[in-house]
């Protein structure tokens, strides 16, 4: 199976070695175009849509479209028709224009690689908001069987950063609405994820109400903790032994926690392991017992 580099133009045509062979670029009607499933974008400014259809008509489509040829048996014949894997933006952009054909290359992939080409084109432009970009993660994940670590390669970011984006996905709905929306932003949801739900809905509507910066809210977050029962009874200490803290960041990126954290008194050491969602624990034991 080709990996996912053949599905991502590497090298511009004038860039490419003596004997190589170039790929096709066809004219396709956009007609017969359907969108990519996986697209993990579901947002598209409109303003900025607007703009590259106004540049389209004035110097045309300047990189061809990606997508996957579909053929199917019909009565009388054969029909054919072309799903999208990457150029969602510039396809949208293009009908805006009444344009009648798009260029674009014809390449085959599977279901997975379609999603994988979509998020990393969305993420080398920051166009994804982070609730898009964590269900691109889960579904990675879920429907997919890839691991953090092999997301994290794949887009070019650390385990922990595709862990605490998938840990979004956990937040409330009206949360996520509102960083969808811009009315908070990613920043905001890391002290909100460190509060049971009751704090988590008094810092968020605070958030909103005071206008909060990060540092703002991270500083209220820590004054609605609850004070450590473990702590109070026990006079337990957050480990800070440097060695200690280097194992837990090893064993929460071999293991693809989202945090885990250590306690130890004279007499007993505690662990604790958090995860996203119940199902994910139960995934977790599962892979540990297999």
């Amino acid at each position: 199976m080709r990996g996912l580099e053949s599905l991502i133009p590497q090298r511009k045509p004038s860039e490419r070695s003596e004997g190589e062979t170039k790929e096709s670029v066809f004219l396709i009607d956009v007609d017969q175009i359907t969108p990519n499933p996986y697209q993990p974008r579901r947002e598209f400014e409109a303003g900025a849509l607007r703009d590259l259809s106004d540049s389209i008509k004035v110097y045309g489509i300047l990189q061809p479209l990606i997508v996957s040829k579909l053929e199917r048996d019909v009565p009388g014949g054969r029909e054919v028709k072309y799903e999208l894997i990457a150029g969602e933006r510039r396809l949208r952009a293009a009908k805006m224009a009444r344009l009648p054909r798009v260029p674009a290359i014809v390449r085959h992939s599977t279901d997975k690689q379609k999603l994988e080409v979509s998020l990393i084109e969305n993420i080398q432009r920051d166009d994804l908001n982070a609730v898009e970009e964590a269900e691109a993660f889960k579904k990675l994940q879920e429907e997919f069987g890839m691991k953090q670590g092999e997301i994290a390669k794949r887009v070019s970011k650390s385990v922990p950063y595709v862990a605490n984006t998938i840990r979004i996905l956990s937040l409330p709905q009206n949360v996520t609405d509102a960083l969808k929306k811009g009315d908070i932003s990613e920043g905001h949801t890391r002290p909100l994820l460190s509060l049971e739900p009751g704090a988590q809905g008094k810092l968020f509507e605070e958030i909103l109400a005071n206008k909060y910066t990060v540092r703002q809210a991270e500083e209220r977050a820590r004054e609605l903790k609850p004070e450590d029962k473990f702590k109070k009874t026990n006079g337990a200490k957050k480990v800070k032994d440097e060695e200690l803290a280097e194992l837990l960041q090893r064993f929460k990126e071999t293991f693809e926690v989202l945090d885990a954290k250590a306690r130890t008194t004279e007499k007993r050491a505690n662990l604790a392991v958090h995860f996203s969602s119940k199902n994910d624990l139960r995934r977790w034991i599962e892979n540990l017992l297999n």
